[in-house]
């Protein structure tokens, strides 16, 4: 047994709209070639597995879902994906450990003084996994039609995107406005590079649900829906050494009690996301150790306003003296979270407004808040929660509760997480709880996805304040750091006073794993890079 915790380095903020920024990073056919020989055999072998020493070829992590697709523009593509995605696909740049934003596939990169013209110097010599070349014309295809999809939620993450050119390794992006959070945007798993040959060969159709043509460290074996997903070495990456293992298979178990058996009895490798009410379990079996890793990630209580009781800002108001944030923090995340006041998580930094009220348990003061407002007692309503997924089914249950005794009557529904998304995609709900990562540590996604309709109706609550909405568009325009922190700030403040979506705790993640695997770092975005995964077998 053994338990290893690992200490987020100091959270140092890089604005990212400075004058001259400059930082160091690391054809087409339908299908996939054969690997070629020579110096052109993939890495991915690293020792010969077998023997002493030696390592595996294959490494199982366990997810508690399947993806809908691999392709980032998909209908429905959503964070869930995006930790598979991304060892699909790859960015011109990506946050490090400390939420610094790095190269990727480019090398350095350069912003005008007017914050309209970025500039970037591309890594050479890098292919796709059917062995053609990456060209300036494959990144305008790709950002332009991640701009333009009609099917991504994820599009209006490069709105301000204007025109793509370049020649050679120089690759040359202007923008309608300044952004200053574009550098940030293209950190997002759908800001990548795909084949414009190959999406001219095949189709829209066929480029959506076929196996992608990337450039990331694998490339799609075979997928089962709702079994397991085989990735392998992709023979053409172009970092020397990498990656460290041939396969990765991702299986699919709903229930958090199965995926804590599975890896109990061997037969899975890696877990993510392991709720800690599993923590004790982990840490008591043999060969089987936890790590958990600090995040950005936060816990929402969602209320649909179109529909009763929610559609009264008085109801939604009185909750807060309803709901017992510290207690709900500390039985279900424990000493790994905390409560929240702010849908900013205070893991990043100044970013956080601090000032909000986490708010005191008062049943009798929410009761009398509810019956000032006209309401007979108790309020019903059905709060929609995620089957099998502790965490959510934890908080259900403490929700109901703490709002049992302050004037509600909640029926929890446990639907599975197709069901669940269809539910609150299409405001049909009453209430559910959600949880955000952010991406990077500046925090336009989260804020982005609370106020702008066009994203997700307003985090699927469907209350649209164009004046907040307004608020957020100008903050990203605002080139002063300063005076940007503190319109997020009050950003945060309104949405607080909107009362629509409900703060409830923010954690960090852990994930279980076999003691004999090395390489596993999580991001507090909750990122992982499988290509430096190994399994030991001495």
């Amino acid at each position: 047994m053994k338990k290893t915790i690992h200490k987020l380095l100091a959270l140092t903020l890089a604005f990212l709209m400075v004058a001259a920024l400059t930082a160091c990073g690391g054809g087409g056919g339908d299908a996939p070639s054969p690997a070629p020989s020579g110096d052109g055999q993939p890495a991915a072998s690293g020792t010969p597995a077998g023997g002493e020493g030696g390592y595996a070829d294959q490494i199982v992590i366990c997810r508690n879902a399947d993806c809908i697709a691999l392709e980032p523009q998909a209908e429905g593509i959503s964070p869930t994906e995006s930790t598979v995605m991304t060892q699909i696909w790859e960015n011109l740049v990506k946050p490090d450990s400390e939420g610094n934003i790095v190269g990727a596939l480019a090398e350095s990169w350069e912003i005008s003084d007017d914050g309209l013209t970025y500039t970037f110097q591309l890594k050479p010599g890098v292919k796709f996994n059917n062995g053609t070349d990456v060209t300036v014309e494959d990144w305008a295809f790709s950002l332009i039609r991640a701009r333009d999809s009609l099917t991504s939620s994820y599009a209006a993450r490069l709105a301000d995107l204007d025109t793509v050119t370049g020649e050679g390794n120089t690759l040359v992006l202007t923008l309608k406005r300044p952004a200053a959070d574009f550098l940030a945007n293209l950190c997002m798993f759908n800001a990548v590079v795909g084949s414009k040959a190959h999406w001219e060969a095949v189709g829209e159709e066929e480029y959506v649900s076929g196996p992608p043509v990337a450039t990331g460290p694998y490339m799609l074996k075979e997928w089962v829906r709702e079994q397991y997903l085989i990735l392998e070495a992709n023979p053409y990456y172009h970092e020397e050494g990498l990656p460290k293992t041939k396969e990765i298979k991702y299986v699919v178990a709903a229930e958090d009690s199965t995926r804590v058996m599975q890896i109990q009895a061997g037969e899975v490798d890696i877990l993510t996301d392991v709720p800690f009410t599993f923590q004790d379990t982990i840490e008591s079996t043999s060969g089987v150790q936890a790590n958990i890793y600090p995040n950005t990630q936060v816990r929402y209580f969602i209320l649909n306003t179109t529909q009763a009781p929610f559609d009264d800002i008085n109801v939604r108001k009185a909750l807060y003296s309803g709901i017992n944030k510290t207690e709900l923090a500390q039985i279900v995340i424990g000493e790994n979270g905390a409560p929240a006041a702010g849908i900013v998580s205070d893991a990043q930094g100044k970013w956080y407004n601090d000032s909000l009220p986490l708010d005191s348990f008062d049943p009798e003061a929410c009761k009398q808040a509810l019956t000032d407002a006209g309401y007979t007692l108790p309020i019903k309503f059905t709060l929609s929660c995620r089957a099998g997924n502790e965490i959510y089914e934890q908080t259900a249950v403490m929700l109901k509760s703490q709002l049992d005794q302050a004037g509600f009557e909640v029926e929890i529904e446990r639907l599975e997480g197709a069901a669940l998304s269809d539910k609150f995609q299409s405001l049909s709900h009453q209430a559910t709880l959600l949880q955000w990562t952010d991406d990077v540590f500046d925090p336009s996604g989260v804020v982005g996805w609370a106020v702008e309709w066009i994203q997700s109706r307003c985090y699927y609550t469907g209350l649209q304040d164009q004046a907040l909405e307004d608020l957020f568009h100008e903050a990203n325009v605002e080139l002063d750091p300063d005076k940007r922190v503190e319109m997020y700030h009050e950003i945060q403040r309104q949405i607080y006073e909107n009362a629509n979506i409900i703060p409830l705790f923010r954690n960090s993640i852990m994930y279980a794993t076999q003691s004999n695997i090395t390489g596993l770092e999580v991001d507090p975005f909750s990122n992982y890079e499988c290509m430096y995964l190994q399994k030991s077998l001495g």
